[in-house]
């Protein structure tokens, strides 16, 4: 059975915790009172939201992994939703991507940036993108 990534948190086992800042950040984005920005942020910078949370250690979880890394590998590496808290880039839902990411060690990853990025370290800063393309991003639409 092969699921999209964003499906295997509806699994038992595999439901992260909820990132009520991300989901304020995405209503404020899709409302155009956040500004969405593309950039590459350093891998090092990517921070998991639930810390305890681990598809890794679950089949399902292990297998999305596993397609991911093939697929960047392959040149078509998903972006991430982050957003900045001081120094960290948090990633809250786009697990998937990230734990790929930690499998390839990429020096940065491609990432959809809610708010400005404040960090120099962050490169290809673009944006802030058309509010009215924050609805296409998220799969609404």
């Amino acid at each position: 059975m092969k699921l999209k990534p964003n499906d295997i948190h509806n699994l038992p086992g595999l439901v992260p915790r909820r990132d009520e800042r991300l989901m304020h950040l995405l209503e404020g984005a899709v409302a155009g009172r956040v500004p969405v920005y593309f950039a590459a942020v350093p891998l090092g910078l990517c921070v998991p939201f639930d810390l305890d949370y681990r598809p890794d250690k679950h089949p399902v979880g292990e297998a999305a992994i596993r397609d991911t890394f093939e697929q960047a590998k392959a040149g078509s590496f998903p972006k991430m939703f982050t957003y900045q808290r001081g120094a960290w880039f948090v990633v809250s839902d786009d697990y998937i991507p990230l734990f790929a990411a930690l499998v390839g060690r990429p020096d940065y990853v491609p990432c959809w940036v809610l708010g400005k990025p404040e960090s120099e370290l962050v490169k290809d800063v673009q944006g802030p993108i058309d509010p009215a393309s924050v609805k296409n991003l998220l799969g609404f639409e």
